[in-house]
């Protein structure tokens, strides 16, 4: 009997650039981060704690890291997933009031929307959770010149199927790797008169610009899924290094276990570094079928991988996505919660591993494998959580 495929209509599309502040005016000294809640600022590995101590440092909040710190420990920031924002963050990164973010739109249901921080280029980088002096001028003129030039010279909206497909096409995974995506996306910055010797030189030389465009995209796509025969679909997904969680669209709670380890490569002098485990909202990425269900494609990932795949890497994604997405062309995406369980296969998450120390930033890259029984493992989180 021939398998119903569902078709799932969403086509996300960049319809502007806006700071956080405008989406929640109300909010004072708000933090958000990747992937499910913290107890508390505590228990903040090393690296995301850098990158909330750079956030109050780039708001103001604090003259210094260690008045930053005391903020911090005395409670003086709100620390919130960026997901119950509506908004995504990679790895170690964070997003506070005033940086502005990509705002992705449903071109058939324009009221439906997320958002994404501005990448931040290949250096300073809050994602990479390394507290340096360089950081708080790069994110000034990131979001203050280049993110508030964006916004007012915004001449979208720009259909973002087009630009991923050709990216696949092109050597990118929509992941791991998304340099072909991210040119293209420069090429329409510097159309629209952005074209500044520093932005241009940042915008070529940032390789994970497109990145964020397809996770905004990619967490729009799982939220706004209807589902087949009162199936409960994942709407959320992402780690925090210490914590890997999902929230099913039947619950307003984060389902959280320990996050995967990443199996990968560690550069040369890093072997001896401990990794945190499964980092940052681009989980949402794979959970839709790009990064490390697209390695039929990506052939370059899937060589730098391939020590750490698993053997039916070529063929698996079929056991759990079930959804034809005009967004990849056709191809099925949207990871079926209960099928993962079913067929004890589920996504191949390509990702970065960060540093838990918080000292040497990107310390080498990997895959971390959703199975059965991670999803088996998840506990509803019991901690307050302050949300919209």
């Amino acid at each position: 009997m021939a398998q119903h495929v569902e078709t799932q209509a969403v086509m996300p599309a960049w319809t502007g650039v806006r700071p956080l502040q405008s989406l929640l005016p109300s909010q004072g000294r708000l933090v958000l981060h990747a992937g499910p809640p913290f107890r508390d600022a505590q228990e903040l590995p090393a690296a995301i704690r850098n990158s909330v101590l750079i956030g109050i440092l780039y708001e103001g909040w604090a003259g210094n890291k260690q008045e930053a710190q005391a903020l911090l420990d005395a409670g003086g920031v709100q620390l919130a997933p960026a997901q119950d924002y509506g908004v995504v963050v990679p790895l170690a990164g964070v997003v506070t009031p005033s940086m502005y973010l990509i705002e992705v739109s449903d071109s058939n249901q324009p009221e439906n929307k997320k958002y994404s921080v501005l990448n931040e280029g290949m250096q300073w980088c809050t994602r990479l959770g390394v507290f340096a002096d360089e950081m708080v001028p790069h994110l000034r003129w990131l979001h203050q010149d280049l993110g508030a030039r964006l916004a007012a010279q915004f001449q979208g909206l720009v259909d973002l199927a087009p630009i991923v497909q050709a990216s696949l096409l092109n050597g990118d995974d929509g992941h791991a790797r998304t340099m072909h995506g991210s040119r293209q996306l420069a090429d329409i910055i510097v159309s629209w008169g952005i074209n500044d010797q520093a932005s241009q030189s940042f915008l070529y030389g940032a390789m994970a610009w497109a990145l964020n465009y397809w996770m905004a995209a990619s967490a729009l796509i799982l939220a706004n899924q209807t589902p087949a025969d009162g199936a409960d679909t994942i709407v959320k997904v992402g780690g925090n290094g210490l914590r890997f969680g999902l929230q099913l669209a039947s619950s307003t709670t984060w389902l959280v276990t320990d996050a995967p380890v990443i199996a990968g490569n560690k550069e040369p002098g890093n072997e001896q570094a401990n990794a945190l485990g499964a980092l940052g909202d681009s989980a949402v990425v794979d959970f839709v079928g790009l990064g490390g269900q697209c390695l039929d494609l990506a052939g370059i990932s899937a060589k730098n991988l391939h020590a750490f795949l698993p053997s039916n890497y070529l063929t698996r994604q079929s056991l759990f996505l079930k959804t034809r997405l005009p967004f990849l062309a056709g191809r099925n995406g949207i990871s079926d919660f209960a099928q993962v369980i079913a067929s004890n296969t589920g996504p191949l998450v390509l990702l970065g591993m960060i540093d838990g120390a918080g000292e040497r930033g990107r310390i080498g890259g990997g895959v971390a494998t959703v199975d059965a029984s991670l999803f088996q493992a998840l506990k509803e989180w019991q901690h307050e959580t302050t949300v919209v």
